[in-house]
């Protein structure tokens, strides 16, 4: 990721693959609260380079919200 980030740029779609990629990644970890601000990057970069309507933005708002409903129904402390 550090490389395609150095490479291409922060804003870059291919860089918010990637920080989608770690999301899933740490999300399939359980380690929800981790993955939630590469989830919010991917994000926001897919909206502002591909638009709100583009699939992989679909794609990443949606796992987006899956991870927060799913950190709301963790117990505290977890």
């Amino acid at each position: 990721m550090a490389i395609d980030e150095k490479k291409l740029g922060a804003n870059h779609p291919d860089t918010a693959t990637d920080l989608n990629n770690l999301a899933k990644l740490y999300a399939a970890q359980g380690r929800l609260a981790e993955a939630e601000p590469y989830y919010t990057r991917a994000v926001a970069i897919r909206t502002k380079r591909l638009g709100p309507n583009h699939a992989a933005t679909a794609q990443s708002r949606g796992e987006l919200e899956a991870l927060r409903r799913a950190r709301a129904d963790q117990p505290v402390g977890s």
